[in-house]
């Protein structure tokens, strides 16, 4: 099923219709030439710096930022420290925690506009959209989520979320009870329905109207879906400043796609 032009519009617009009617890492430093490793080979090791002494650990910690932007692997950085330092690792890695985007959906960037003053101060909008390219062939019987997040802390006004289908069969709704809204942005979830190769959540937008807080600063908001399927779901949500914690059901069948960013300068309370 792929989405039309039109379909991809209405939320939006909607969702703005009704707004209207509601508001008037510096990276570490490379380590020096000095500071390369050697390797040791099989003799015995000996130590060029002391891990446990400041100097030592400024050392170490330098020459893995530098390995680091150098594109070398967890891997390659064990064995320089080991050459170095005679550092063996002890710990056993975790499973990967990263989670894989949804292929089948487009998130936006927020995109955000000036309202102008209300009641002396000033005030902005942040919608972003999403639209699914085809339905899931897979069953979903969990919440999906949808969520905008900036790395200032702003001031809620309100927040709307609009989604619908593709066809008739699923008409727009309209939301105002996020699972989480604060400072930092704003997040909705969704229990879906799938009927007649469409769902209820195939496209949408969601809208943050926000006010400034404290001293004027540049801000940077993202957008995410979370998707769940099989007997997935997300129970919660929690917004912060580096992004959304959801509440898994399980670790599996779950994906996460993350918009570009958009930086907005000057917002001022």
């Amino acid at each position: 099923m792929r989405r039309t032009s039109g379909a991809r519009r209405g939320p939006l617009t909607l969702l703005a219709t009704t707004l209207l009617a509601a508001v008037a890492l510096t990276p570490l430093s490379a380590p020096s030439a000095a500071a390369e490793p050697r390797a040791t080979g099989e003799a015995a090791c000996a130590p060029r710096v002391a891990a446990d002494t400041e100097r030592g650990a400024d050392q170490l910690l330098s020459l893995v930022g530098g390995l680091r932007a150098k594109g070398h692997d967890d891997a390659e950085i064990d064995e320089r420290l080991a050459a170095f330092a005679c550092l063996s690792r002890v710990d056993q890695p975790g499973p990967a925690t990263e989670i894989p985007p949804a292929d089948q959906v487009q998130v936006t960037a927020p995109a955000v506009y000036s309202i102008g003053q209300v009641n002396g101060k000033e005030r902005w909008v942040a919608f972003a959209e999403w639209d699914w390219s085809s339905v899931p062939g897979h069953p979903m019987t969990g919440n999906q989520a949808v969520a905008t997040w900036f790395d200032t802390e702003v001031s809620p006004v309100l927040q709307v979320v609009h989604y619908a289908g593709d066809t008739p069969a699923f008409p727009n709704v309209s939301r105002e009870d996020a699972a989480d809204v604060n400072g930092w942005g704003v997040g909705f979830l969704m229990w879906p329905e799938k009927a007649g190769g469409d769902m209820n959540v195939a496209t949408g937008s969601l809208a943050l109207v926000f006010e400034g807080q404290g001293a004027c600063t540049d801000l940077t908001a993202r957008s995410a879906f979370a998707h769940t399927w099989n007997n997935t779901g997300i129970n919660g949500l929690t917004v912060g400043a580096s992004g959304v914690s959801y509440d898994w059901t399980d670790q599996v069948d779950r994906a996460l796609t993350v918009s570009q960013p958009t930086t907005v300068p000057g917002i001022c309370p």
